[in-house]
């Protein structure tokens, strides 16, 4: 199954599909932060806000393991 993985696993390919995908996610996450007014704004933008935290937590560490080889080598 390994050898059928796809050639875009190295850690510089890694690094531009996860930058690719945490600016598109910045983009499209917070939209109901600015269609909502008030504190259903706030409540939105401090979901919004930890979403994207996760995001960023979850993209690093998978960017860390890449370039270890400790995934997909």
């Amino acid at each position: 199954m390994l050898d059928y993985l796809p050639f875009l696993i190295g850690a510089k390919a890694y690094g531009v599909i996860a930058l690719l995908t945490f600016i598109s996610s910045t983009v499209i996450i917070p939209i109901p932060v600015f269609a909502s007014r008030g504190r259903t704004q706030l409540a939105w933008f401090g979901l919004a806000g930890f979403l994207i935290t996760i995001e960023a937590a979850a993209l690093i560490t998978l960017g860390f393991l890449v370039s270890n080889g400790t995934i997909w080598k």
